[in-house]
C-alpha cells in the first residue's frame, strides 16, 4: 500500500526536484533486486526513488552512489537510462540514502523467450538489446568521466576468483562446479579489453515497449570489466534448458520460428556494430556466464538453508556446472550425483 513521507524529506524532494509538489506517497515496485525501489507520487508527478537498503552492513554492497555515477555519466548517449534528479547521502532522511529519477514507461520482462510479444517484436527487442550493449561498449570510460570507475588487475581474473571464493566460504560446493571452476582457472582469457560493464544485463533489466527499448535498469554491477564478459551474460539463455529451476533459458525447439535471433546471429551483430570479432577463448566466456549464474544461485541457496544444501538444490547446481563443461568440452564428473 502507499504510504505518506514525512514532511522533512518532503520538503526536501519539493526543493530539489522540479516539479514535485506535497503530498507525497511512495508504493514499493517489485523489481529493483537488492536495492528497494519505489514509485514516488506527487501531485499528477510521478517518480522512482531507489535507496540503498536500511540494513546493509557491508559498505561495498549496494553502492547505490556507484549507480547514480553511472547513469548520469550515460545521460544523453545512445544507451538509454533514467535521468538522475537527486541523491541525498545522508541517510537520517529516508533511513539509508538514496536517490530519485524519472519514471520510464515499459516492462521488463523476465522470460528470454518473450512469450507476450509478437514474433516481429521480438525480433526487434533483440535487436535493439544487442545494438545498445555495442554501444555501452563503444563508449570510451575517459571520455564520459568513469576513469577509475572499476577494480585493478585483469577483470576475468577477479570475477572468477570473487564467486569461486564467495562458493568456498559458504561451503558444500558440488563437485560439477568444482570441476567448472578448475577449468576455468585454466582456460578463462585474459581481458584484452576495457569498458563499461553492465554486469548483469539481460531482459529483466530491461524497459521495453511493443519490442522498444525505452531504458536499462539496475546497474549496482556495472564496472569496467571485459565487454565479451557482458555479451555472454546477454546469450547466457541460449545455453539453459527452457525448464532450467534457477532461470529459464531458451531451447532450440522453442526458437524455432519464435523470432528470436540464434546465438550466432546475435554474436555477429555486436562484432560488426563494435568492430571487434569474438575471442579465441569466447567458449570459456559463456561457461564463465554459467559458472557464475550457478555461484550467485548457491549463495541463495545458502542463505535459504542456512548452509546446509540438499540434494536438490547440489542437483540444480550440478547441471549448470555440467551445462559449461560440456561448452568446454571437458568431460562431466559424476560423484555427486546419487
Amino acid at each position: 500500500m502507499p504510504r505518506k513521507l514525512g514532511t522533512r524529506l518532503t520538503e526536501l524532494l519539493e526543493t530539489c526536484v522540479e516539479g514535485l509538489r506535497g503530498p507525497l506517497t511512495i508504493r514499493a515496485l517489485t523489481g529493483g533486486r537488492s536495492n528497494p525501489t519505489f514509485r514516488l507520487h506527487g501531485q499528477g508527478q510521478c517518480f522512482v526513488l531507489r535507496s540503498r537498503p536500511a540494513a546493509a552492513s557491508s559498505p561495498s554492497a549496494h553502492r547505490i552512489d556507484r549507480e547514480v555515477r553511472v547513469l548520469q555519466a550515460l545521460e544523453g548517449s545512445e544507451v538509454p537510462v533514467p535521468r538522475v534528479l537527486l541523491h541525498v547521502a545522508d541517510a537520517s532522511y529516508f533511513g539509508a540514502p538514496f536517490y530519485v529519477m524519472t519514471l520510464v514507461d515499459g516492462e521488463a520482462i523476465e522470460d528470454p523467450a518473450l512469450p507476450d510479444l509478437l514474433i516481429s517484436l521480438r525480433t526487434r527487442a533483440y535487436h535493439q538489446a544487442i545494438d545498445i550493449l555495442a554501444s555501452l561498449h563503444k563508449l570510451s570510460p575517459d571520455a564520459i568521466g568513469l576513469a577509475g570507475f572499476g577494480g585493478q588487475g585483469d577483470y576475468n581474473a577477479r570475477q572468477l576468483t570473487r564467486w569461486s571464493g564467495q562458493m568456498a566460504s559458504d561451503g558444500s560446493v558440488p563437485s560439477a562446479l568444482l570441476e567448472l571452476g578448475s577449468v576455468l582457472s585454466r582456460t578463462l582469457p585474459h581481458q584484452m579489453r576495457t569498458s563499461v560493464v553492465h554486469g548483469d544485463y539481460r531482459f529483466g533489466n530491461l524497459l521495453q515497449s511493443e519490442g522498444a527499448i525505452s531504458a536499462v535498469l539496475d546497474w549496482e554491477l556495472s564496472t569496467l570489466g571485459d565487454p565479451f564478459a557482458d555479451l555472454a551474460y546477454f546469450l547466457l539463455p541460449f545455453d539453459l534448458p527452457r525448464d532450467g529451476l534457477i532461470l529459464r533459458g531458451l531451447s532450440e525447439k522453442h526458437r524455432r520460428d519464435s523470432g528470436v535471433p540464434d546465438r550466432e546471429t546475435l554474436a555477429s551483430r555486436y562484432c560488426r556494430a563494435t568492430g571487434q570479432p569474438l575471442p579465441s577463448g569466447w567458449p570459456a566466456y559463456r561457461a564463465f556466464a554459467l559458472y557464475r549464474t550457478a555461484a550467485i544461485a548457491h549463495g541463495v541457496f545458502h542463505r535459504q538453508t542456512a548452509g546446509a544444501l540438499t540434494a536438490h538444490h547440489d542437483r540444480q547446481l550440478d547441471e549448470i556446472a555440467e551445462i559449461g563443461l560440456a561448452v568446454l568440452g571437458s568431460t562431466v564428473p559424476l560423484t555427486s550425483k546419487g
